[in-house]
């Protein structure tokens, strides 16, 4: 077997084509100096920067370095803002394989700052990425990644079905460090299922393939597992024996943060041991390496399990007193999480407004005629670079489609499969009783059961058989027939369609009289009203406090000079600000498991934007309702006037 080591260390020398230069010698220094001297690595990023000149490419990497520098040097906040800098220079030059292996960091690094959703947005990335560029070795890194967000966000079936898929793509290509760590995930994961036994397999097996290639690090995390699952056992002095293990391998290489880590599962084994001394003092320790680190979250965990600690001892002052600073800690990392954000999307902006300038100044180079052929040499490569670009996402897109339909599809297949072998058991129980003369009346609570079962598999058949409709409906055309119609005419239909003689929904109208007819295909238009009218009902029959009165839809259209807008207005709980673009993400949806496919508004936006030219864009805060705007255009000649203000 060959080893190899995790994407998110090595840049320049995992596979990318950088030719020589003193700013790649400059690179080359900072890798050397990453796992040994992070001052060093950021003095020799920082030299490459400089030397970079106008190679956007080599200067990306030297952000990513840095900022790679940074987080070991306990800067993460700097490392987020340094790695999201380097995205947005390698986002224009359509270097994929870079781009995986940036956001691969970025995933590490927020991680250690508690920022698990948006690691996990990064990992979905980069997987995407991973498959996109056939690259199975990368794919299982980032499936990893996936893992363990997942698990910190206290989701093992997601982090299960990552984890299995990496372990069979490292095994796969005999990659042992990689198999290793994937145990560790399954492992977690079934843990968190209460699946001990097999969760105990899983992370022996780490453990032992850890060992025979000599990998500390993920040795110490397998040891970390065994211990937690030991606890789960209530084996807490082989609990604390194998934390205890774990922390010595941790010690030997330096991590901080990891040390943080087991210095806190080694003192709440004490604590649950009713040595509350002994728990203190470790703790201690624990934040003695958390404020190394920088690690705001084990920091704020030390301080909540000191507060334990103390209560359990008896000392109510203390406890107290760590309760207050561990809120007190809670708060400034939500702080940090915000600023770090923002200034990640202030990078970005940035980059794109110079993007917009140095278009601007080409375009203008263009118009006085500056070397003309030149400049048409460049826009044909431009083209076929783009036409590359283009292609590659469609298969990122496919990727992260394909990956949806199957985890969606794969609920209602499994809840088939699990009633029909209960069917199944339960007609050879009944075969057996008729053999053995059983009477009628004791056969009647099995043949309930097996039309119960029945029941069940007709019912997630269903399920399965509307995704795939609504699969469908992405692939079928939307450019169909055209002709005029009465936009609010299909309105009222929706209304009606969903509404029927319902009356536990109010419904307002605020139509433009100016707005008439305007010119689309009938019937997918109609899908989509429906489907927004559908969604916003949904909304407004869930729970919202302090609503008063009757739940109310408003629809709203007014009429501009070039194009007619529809609100469709409801006063429900809301949606979250970060998911208003995600909504109409195939698979992406809000609803509880089970009640929503999340390839509604994603047909909706494909057949106002594709098939008819338009807009649609959601706006909403939690606990204000929500808001979803729809514009169509009017051809010049029909253009509706707008009323005079």
């Amino acid at each position: 077997m060959k080893a190899s080591p995790p994407p998110s260390v090595s840049l320049v020398f995992a596979g990318l084509d950088l030719p020589a230069s003193p700013a790649v010698e400059a690179l080359g220094r900072a890798d050397d100096a990453l796992l040994s001297d992070s001052g060093a690595a950021v003095r020799h990023a920082q030299e490459a920067a400089r030397l970079a000149g106008d190679d956007r490419r080599v200067a990306a990497f030297a952000f990513a370095y840095e900022g790679i520098g940074r987080s070991m040097g306990a800067d993460a906040e700097a490392a987020v803002a340094l790695l999201t800098q380097a995205l947005a220079e390698l986002e224009p030059l359509g270097d994929l394989a870079g781009r995986s292996l940036v956001l691969s960091a970025l995933a590490g690094v927020q991680m250690g700052l508690g920022q698990y959703d948006a690691a996990l947005t990064a990992s979905h990335e980069t997987l995407a990425l991973t498959q996109a560029l056939g690259d199975p070795e990368r794919e299982a890194w980032a499936r990893v990644g996936i893992g363990n967000a997942s698990l910190e966000l206290d989701d093992p079936d997601e982090a299960l079905g990552h984890g299995q898929r990496a372990l069979r793509l490292f095994a796969e290509g005999e990659i042992a460090s990689g198999q290793a760590r994937a145990h560790t995930i399954v492992g977690g994961a079934l843990r968190a299922l209460g699946r001990t036994r097999e969760a105990h397999a899983h992370l022996d097996a780490a453990l032992q393939l850890a060992r025979e290639e000599h990998n500390v690090l993920t040795e110490a995390r397998a040891l970390d597992d065994l211990g937690r699952l030991a606890a789960t056992c209530d084996d807490l002095p082989r609990a604390l024996d194998l934390h205890r293990q774990a922390l010595a391998l941790r010690t030997e290489v330096g991590n901080a943060q990891a040390q943080a880590t087991s210095h806190l599962q080694v003192a709440e084994t004490l604590t649950a041991l009713d040595e509350p001394d002994a728990a203190v003092a470790e703790l201690a320790l624990a934040l003695e390496h958390a404020e190394a680190s920088g690690s705001e979250p084990r920091v704020a965990d030390a301080h909540r399990a000191l507060a334990d600690a103390h209560e359990a001892a008896g000392r109510p002052t203390e406890a107290l007193a760590h309760l207050r600073e561990f809120l007190r800690r809670r708060e400034r990392l939500l702080s940090a999480q915000a600023r770090s954000q923002i200034h990640a999307l202030q990078v970005r902006a940035e980059a794109d407004r110079a993007r917009q300038e140095a278009e601007i100044a080409r375009v203008r180079s263009t118009e006085l005629g500056a070397a003309n052929a030149a400049l048409s040499d460049t826009v044909t490569r431009l083209e076929r670079t783009q036409g590359r670009l283009v292609q590659a996402e469609k298969l990122a897109s496919l990727g992260r489609l394909s990956a949806g339909l199957a985890h969606e599809i794969q609920n209602p297949l499994n809840f088939i499969g699990n009633f029909a072998e209960l069917n199944a058991d339960l007609a050879r129980e009944v075969a057996q009783d008729l053999a053995d003369g059983a009477r009628p009346e004791g056969l009647k609570a099995d043949l309930d059961l097996l039309a119960q079962n029945a029941e069940r598999v007709r019912e997630h058949a269903r399920r399965a058989s509307g995704i795939v409709r609504s699969l469908l409906g992405h692939v079928r055309t939307v450019g169909g027939e055209r002709r005029v119609v009465p936009l609010h005419s299909l309105l009222d239909a929706a209304v009606g369609a969903v509404l029927a003689d319902t009356t536990d929904v109010e419904v307002v109208r605020d139509f433009d009289e100016g707005v008439g007819d305007v010119e689309a295909e009938p019937g997918s238009l109609q899908r989509v009203l429906i489907n927004l009218v559908e969604n916003a009902v949904y909304a407004l029959r869930q729970p919202r406090p302090g609503r008063d009165g009757r739940p109310t839809l408003t629809l709203v259209t007014r009429a501009g000079s070039d194009a007619v807008e529809l609100r469709v207005v409801d006063d429900g709980p809301g949606i979250a600000p970060a998911d208003c673009v995600r909504v109409f993400e195939p698979f992406f949806t809000t609803k509880p498991a089970g009640e929503g496919t999340g390839l509604g508004l994603s047909l909706a936006y494909d057949i106002v934007t594709e098939g008819h030219g338009g807009t649609l864009a959601a706006y909403s805060r939690l606990g204000e309702g929500a808001t979803f705007v729809v514009t169509l255009p009017v051809p010049p000649s029909e253009a509706p006037t707008a009323p005079q203000r």
